[in-house]
Formats: C-alpha cells, sequence, structure tokens
C-alpha cells in the first residue's frame, strides 16, 4: 500500500521544525522536546568524554534531564559537573527502588525519604523539580504509603511536582489517583501499546506526559546492523517506512513518530557520546510525520 504524500520525503529535514520546548502538563515546567536521559552516564563513561557530553546539552537545546537515585552515579556525575547551571535544566529524577545498600522494603515511607534525601545531595539541590515514583505496580499503589510518601516531600518543600513512571495497568491506576503531576511511559513505533488508555487517560488528566523507549532502543534498523531486531512485531513497520520512502534514517523516523504524538511533551534519550546526541537532537528537530504515515503505523499496531 502506498501512501498519498503531499510533500517532500517523510523523513527529510528540509521541512518545518518541531517546537523545541513544552509545557509539561499543568505544571510550570517547561521541557525540550529532546530530553537526555542519563542512566548510562554513572557506568565507568571516561570522566572528560561525561564533561564534554553534559557541556554540550544546552548548545544542543536539550533542557531536560532524566535520571534515578538507583542509576549508578547519575545523579552525582550530573551534580559535580552542572553544578550552578542546573539552575538552566529540569531535572526529573525517580525514587522508591532499593539502592546503594540500603535495607528495607521498596516503596516504603523510609526507603522514598532516603531516595529523596540522597538525590538532593546529590544533585546539590535544595528542591527537586519532578520526582517518579519508579515503576510500582497498581498493587502497590493501592496501598498508599508510598504515594503518601512522595507527597509528603513536595508539602516539605523537597520537591515540585510528582509523578509516575510506569506503564499499562499500573500507569492507569497511577492516573486514577489524581495526584500526579506527569506519568513516563512507554511509547514509540514498535510498542503502541499506550495508545488506546493510557494516552488518552493522562490527557483527560492534565497530566505531563515523558515517553521512555521512544526509538525502541535503536533496533529498527537495516538488517545487517549490530541492533538489528527481526520479528512479528518489527517486520510491518520495517516494511511499511521502507515502501513509504521513509526508510533513509529509521531512527529519525522513529523519534519524529513518538514526538508527533500531541500528548507527549518530551521524549528520552541516552547516550554516552556526544556525536550520537548531537544526530539525536538533529533527529528531533525534524517536523512531525504526515498524519497519513501515523494513521498507517497506529492501524498496524491495533491490528497486532
Amino acid at each position: 500500500m502506498r501512501l498519498n504524500k503531499t510533500q517532500g520525503n517523510e523523513c527529510g529535514l528540509e521541512w518545518d521544525k518541531m517546537e523545541k520546548l513544552a509545557k509539561l502538563g499543568a505544571t510550570d515546567l517547561e521541557v525540550s522536546r529532546h530530553g537526555f536521559g542519563a542512566a548510562r552516564i554513572g557506568d565507568g563513561t571516561p570522566l572528560d568524554q561525561l564533561e564534554s557530553l553534559l557541556d554540550s546539552l544546552l548548545d544542543l537545546g536539550i533542557t531536560f534531564i532524566d535520571t534515578a537515585d538507583c542509576y549508578a552515579e547519575s545523579e552525582a556525575l550530573i551534580g559535580r559537573f552542572l553544578g550552578n547551571r542546573l539552575g538552566e535544566f529540569v531535572v526529573a529524577t525517580k525514587c522508591g527502588c532499593i539502592t546503594g545498600g540500603a535495607r528495607g522494603e521498596p516503596y516504603s515511607r523510609a526507603i522514598i525519604d532516603e531516595s529523596i534525601d540522597r538525590s538532593l545531595r546529590r544533585l546539590g539541590v535544595e528542591c527537586l523539580d519532578l520526582v517518579f515514583l519508579h515503576t510500582c505496580s497498581a498493587e502497590v499503589l493501592r496501598t498508599g504509603e508510598a504515594t503518601d510518601a512522595l507527597l509528603r516531600a513536595r508539602d516539605a518543600g523537597k520537591v515540585r511536582y510528582p509523578g509516575y513512571s510506569g506503564d499499562g495497568d499500573d500507569a492507569l491506576q497511577a492516573i486514577s489517583m489524581g495526584v500526579f503531576d506527569a506519568l513516563q511511559v512507554t511509547f514509540n513505533i514498535i510498542d503502541q501499546s499506550a495508545l488506546k488508555e493510557v494516552l488518552p487517560a493522562a490527557e483527560r488528566a492534565g497530566m505531563g506526559v515523558v515517553a521512555k523507549r521512544p526509538i525502541a532502543n535503536a533496533r529498527l534498523l537495516p538488517s545487517d546492523s549490530a541492533h538489528f531486531h527481526g520479528g512479528p512485531h518489527w517486520d510491518p513497520v520495517r516494511q511499511l517506512l521502507i515502501d513509504e520512502g521513509a526508510w533513509a534514517d529509521p531512527l529519525e523516523c522513529s523519534l519524529r513518530f513518538t514526538l508527533s504524538h500531541p500528548v507527549i511533551n518530551s521524549a528520552i534519550i541516552g547516550t554516552t557520546n556526544v556525536d550520537h546526541a548531537k544526530e539525536n537532537a538533529r533527529r528531533a528537530a525534524a517536523k512531525p510525520l504526515s498524519q497519513e504515515l501515523l494513521n498507517a503505523l497506529h492501524n498496524l499496531a491495533l491490528a497486532d
């Protein structure tokens, strides 16, 4: 099937650009559409390489950083290298997991209190912009302890906005509680499971939405790539993009797909490589995909 096109190559960069900033739901935070995922920077990245990477973020228009208490030394390195420039960024972190040799029950009030205090120290700030409960289950959410602990931290002035990171029924439970200002959820050209229920529910709730894994872990690539991933979920998407002449840069198409959804405020991409960060920033600046191609991709997911 060929789609009717009104202009240009679907993955060309000659078109108008996407907006670089978006308001995060009903908060007063403005986030870059392309967010920097800092999960990997604490895993032994050479310090000179890391400093160069973090120094480049503002030049690339990336002002939203996503980290977590359990991401090794990620928070401490962000605090070390960005220091008094952190005011130019919105930094989101996460809490609730057991990390750093801590003892106790995940998502308990004690663990969340410790996690938030540790994040404040590592980042060197008095208040955290945004803190997500880190992928706890709907059952944990219903007990109320984790939510209450995060809200207490907000009321104490340690957290500006509470959020939830998770997928599926867990995300729907979090949205239904009406206490979270933002949601971090998986949404990409391969995994569109949030499309039918989660994203519409988040929109109705007025929540900010951050997409994780927006380029499907960089696996929508040609078969000669080391990261190639085939199978019934991947092959129809790959073939559709090839048929529509949208295969010149599959990672760009993947990112543009995610950012084309009107509910998505930012998409988080992680890297430890400055050149990759520059390429991702270029990809994120391109215009949304055409509605025809979006509809075709959505129909593939609905037929799965």
